[in-house]
C-alpha cells in the first residue's frame, strides 16, 4: 500500500518533467536509484539489520521512482524507434515483460531456495546496472526541450486540456480506464478462482498465471503482425473479445478449459493495450508525449486496482464467479457502445 501512495502525484509530475527535460537521463536517473533501492534492501537483509520500517520506506521509494520512471520509459519508445515501427516496438516489449512475468516467479522460488532472500535481492540490485549501460550507450539526435520557464500546475493544466480537447486521444485512455476497472480485476482474483472455483490449489494457480502469461505473449505477436490501417478495428476486437473470454472463464467448472479460456483473456487484453499504447503515442503531438503518457500509465494500473477493489466488495455478497462475471457483462456492453460511438479509433491506422 505505501508504495501505491506515491503513484498519482509522481506520475502526474513525472508526465510534465518527461517533456520538459531528457527523457533518457530521466529514465537513466530513476533506474539508479531503483538499483540503490534493491541494494541496500539486500544489505539489510544480509546483515540481519532489516526492520518493518526500512522495507516500509524503501517501498516508497521503489513506487516514486517505478511512478517517475514509467512514462518517460513509454514517451522514449518512439524517441528511439520513430511512429513508423512504433507498433512493433510496443509489441517486442510486452512479450518480454510477459515471457519475463512467466519465468522470473519460478526463477525466483529456485535462487530463495539456493541464496535466499538477501541473494535475491542483490541480483535484483545488479540487473539494474546493464540496463544503465545500455540507456548510457543509446546515442540520439537532441529533442528540441521547452525554453520557456517550467511552470508545474501550468503544464499539467495544459496536458489535461490537451487530452480532453482531442477527441481521439480522450477516446482512447477512456477504452483504457473503463477496460481496466471491468476486465483486468481478474488478476488479483485468481487465486479464489484456483482455490475454490477449480479446487486446483497453489501449482493450479502457478499453471492458469502461465496461461495469461502465454496468451499476452500471443496477443502481442498478433499486433505486431496487423497491417497498418487495421490497428483502431484490431483494438476494438480485442476490447470485445476480453470480456467475453472472462464470462467464459466465469462459468468454467473444468480447469483444461479454464487454461485455454484464460489464455484468450490474456491474448485479448495484451491487443487492446498494446494497440492503445501504440495509437496514442502515433496520435499525440511531441509537444505533449510524456504527459499523454503519464495519463494512460496511471489510468492502466489506478483504474485496475480500483475495479480489483470494487469487484472484490462486491465478490463478498455474491460470490467471485458472479462479481467478475457482472464485471465481465458491463465491459462487453461498454465494448459494442464504444465500437458504435467512437469511430475516430475504428478508423485509426
Amino acid at each position: 500500500v505505501v508504495g501505491l501512495i506515491p503513484v498519482v502525484p509522481v506520475s502526474l509530475l513525472a508526465g510534465v518533467l518527461s517533456d520538459r527535460f531528457s527523457r533518457k537521463k530521466l529514465i537513466i536517473v530513476t533506474e539508479i536509484v531503483l538499483m540503490l533501492q534493491a541494494l541496500v534492501l539486500a544489505y539489510l537483509t544480509w546483515s540481519g539489520k532489516v526492520e518493518v520500517w526500512h522495507v516500509i520506506a524503501l517501498s516508497f521509494v521503489l513506487g516514486a521512482a517505478a511512478a517517475l520512471e514509467q512514462p518517460a520509459r513509454l514517451a522514449f519508445v518512439v524517441d528511439t524507434v520513430g511512429k513508423e515501427d512504433l507498433s512493433n516496438a510496443v509489441a517486442l516489449n510486452s512479450s518480454v515483460y510477459n515471457a519475463a512475468r512467466i519465468v522470473g516467479p519460478a526463477i525466483a522460488g529456485l535462487l530463495v531456495a539456493w541464496i535466499g532472500e538477501a541473494g535475491c535481492f542483490l541480483i535484483n540490485g545488479v540487473s539494474y546496472l546493464p540496463v544503465i549501460l545500455a540507456m548510457v550507450a543509446i546515442q540520439l539526435p537532441l529533442r528540441e526541450l521547452p525554453q520557456d520557464k517550467l511552470q508545474v500546475m501550468a503544464s499539467l493544466a495544459g496536458g489535461f486540456r490537451y487530452s480532453w480537447d482531442t477527441r481521439v486521444i480522450r477516446s482512447l485512455l477512456l477504452i483504457v480506464a473503463l477496460s481496466s476497472f471491468f476486465t483486468l480485476p481478474y488478476i488479483t482474483l485468481m487465486p479464489v478462482f484456483a482455490r475454490d472455483v477449480l479446487d486446483a490449489g497453489p501449482q493450479g494457480l502457478g499453471f492458469l498465471m502461465t496461461a495469461v502469461g502465454v496468451g499476452a505473449i500471443g496477443g502481442a505477436l498478433v499486433v505486431a503482425n496487423i497491417e497498418a490501417g487495421r490497428r483502431g478495428n484490431w483494438l476494438m476486437l480485442g476490447n470485445i473479445l476480453g470480456p467475453v473470454f472472462l464470462l467464459l472463464f466465469c462459468v468454467s467448472q473444468s480447469f483444461a478449459w479454464s487454461l485455454i479460456v484464460v489464455a484468450m483473456v490474456g491474448a485479448s487484453n495484451a491487443m487492446r493495450q498494446t494497440l492503445a499504447n501504440s495509437l496514442l503515442q502515433i496520435t499525440t503531438s511531441e509537444r505533449y508525449h510524456g504527459r499523454v503518457m503519464s495519463l494512460f500509465n496511471l489510468l492502466f494500473n489506478g483504474m485496475s486496482r480500483t475495479g480489483a477493489l470494487a469487484v472484490g466488495a462486491v465478490a463478498e455478497v455474491t460470490g467471485v464467479p458472479a462479481a467478475l462475471g457482472a464485471s465481465a457483462i458491463i465491459s462487453l456492453i461498454l465494448g459494442v457502445v464504444m465500437l458504435r460511438g467512437m469511430p475516430e479509433v475504428v478508423h485509426l491506422s
